[in-house]
């Protein structure tokens, strides 16, 4: 706490029987003693105090803060390698899912319905078609203009947030 060296200290007990004088050194040194002694007890009530609020669960968030203001390197790896396990996490958990057979329940085929011929309608004839138009047109000038534009993609844009 204070850096006194014995040269140091042989000067100040020289001064102080000096100026307090041989009968009162002793009264002095044991109020002395009793103020370091009163000061130690308030600064280890306060440190079991302050160790007391940082235990308690409510403070994690503020114990975290503090790690990281202390030790920022140390934290960010911290937290980048839980945030890798957990995206590892998810992958395998995705791959599993993919990976697994669906289940299909067993069950019994459900019998044919009987059909009377007269509720079966006749088919009716198909139209004729002309061979040309089902013919593919050789040339790009026999195309329709609106065939060859190509067709328009429709573009979203997507904002992700960190948490």
């Amino acid at each position: 706490m204070f850096n006194v060296t014995g040269g140091e200290l042989i000067i100040i007990l020289a001064v102080a029987l000096v100026v307090l004088g041989p009968e009162r050194i002793p009264e002095v040194a044991r109020s002395a003693g009793r103020m370091i002694n009163k000061i130690k007890t308030m600064t280890e009530g306060f440190s079991s105090g302050v160790s007391d609020v940082m235990d308690d669960p409510a403070m994690k968030p503020f114990k975290e803060l503090t790690e990281l203001a202390a030790n920022p390197r140390q934290k960010l790896a911290e937290y980048a390698l839980e945030a890798e396990a957990e995206e590892r996490a998810k992958k395998e958990a995705a791959r599993q899912a993919a990976d697994e057979p669906v289940p299909t329940e067993l069950a019994e085929p459900e019998p044919e319905a009987e059909v009377d011929s007269e509720q079966v309608a006749e088919p009716e004839p198909v139209a004729e078609v002309d061979q040309e138009q089902l013919a593919e047109p050789e040339t790009e000038a026999e195309l329709d203009p609106e065939q060859l534009a190509e067709p328009e993609i429709e573009t979203q844009t997507v904002t992700v947030q960190d948490p």
